[in-house]
């Protein structure tokens, strides 16, 4: 069941990114109504949650607004080493319509960083891809990350994009796991990227097989391979291991203050945070029940 109090947090989050509809669209990310196609449900909805009218909206609906929004309200995130580094590229890439690759292994914090960036900045479109995506499923996450309905064939989704893009203010689009598209939607990146050469910022990024992808591609004379290598300046950005500071910070953001267990930790991690998330809630639960 959906608490009082994460339906306010929720609730607080949707006034942030749209306001409650008596304040210019220019003071938020989002008009109620981008938002309400951004999150795939309908303005009323979105609308009578701002305005704390909720006796009528189910659990389930505000278990995909959560999702969609990515509110965790069981968790802190920390700002380790790579979420700095992360950040302050994110925020040049913006700045200065830079394009850049991240290639580094799973578990690292990638996306979350990504996610938070996005969820503080204007004007960043961030799409988190799928196996499954065909090139239609790939154009429509792209306008459902900008608010924008997806219809129409894949050339007037794609024009619809790009339009809307080329208005915006110093944009920013980040295309995470791009290691998992296909190759219909993966040759897409450098039509995007000649369509709205100096007028966007673009960070693609996955895990190190993303890297040999465009590398060998490249090799082999695959076509568009060796264009997207030379937009990328034929080099990929690497990471930093988990370091136990980072361990030790994550730890301490939620409210696990013992250095000796984050130590634990983080030898028992081997670097990866998602299973440093797993042994900290681990930690709780069995303290709880003891």
């Amino acid at each position: 069941m959906i608490t009082e109090e994460q339906k306010t947090s929720i609730a607080t989050e949707l006034f942030r990114l749209a306001g409650n509809g008596k304040k210019k669209r220019e003071n938020f990310k989002f008009s109620q109504v981008e938002l309400s196609v951004k999150l795939g449900i309908s303005n009323g909805t979105v609308s009578n949650m701002i305005a704390g009218k909720w006796n009528n909206i189910a659990d389930s609906m505000w278990r995909k607004v959560q999702a969609s929004l990515r509110i965790d309200t069981n968790w802190n995130t920390a700002e380790t080493s790579n979420f700095k580094l992360l950040t302050e590229l994110l925020s040049k890439a913006q700045e200065t319509q830079l394009t850049a690759a991240i290639s580094y292994d799973a578990g690292i914090g990638k996306s979350e960083a990504y996610k938070q960036y996005e969820r503080k900045n204007d004007n960043v479109i961030y799409v988190e891809c799928k196996n499954y995506w065909q090139t239609k499923s790939y154009i429509k996450a792209l306008l459902n990350a900008c608010g924008v309905k997806a219809e129409g064939t894949k050339e007037e989704m794609i024009n619809t994009f790009v339009d809307y893009v080329m208005g915006l203010e110093s944009p920013l689009i980040i295309i995470d796991q791009m290691d998992k598209l296909k190759e219909g939607a993966f040759d897409l990146f450098m039509d995007l990227y000649n369509d709205l050469f100096r007028c966007c910022g673009f960070i693609i990024s996955g895990v190190p097989a993303l890297e040999k992808r465009i590398i060998r591609g490249a090799k082999i004379d695959k076509i568009g391979y060796k264009e997207v290598l030379s937009r990328l300046g034929g080099t990929f950005i690497k990471l930093n291991p988990t370091s136990l500071a980072d361990v030790i910070a994550i730890c301490e953001a939620n409210g696990l203050h013992n250095t000796e267990e984050a130590e634990m930790i983080y030898q028992l991690s081997n670097g990866d945070l998602r299973v440093v998330r797993q042994k900290i809630n681990k930690y709780f639960l069995l303290n709880k029940v003891a």
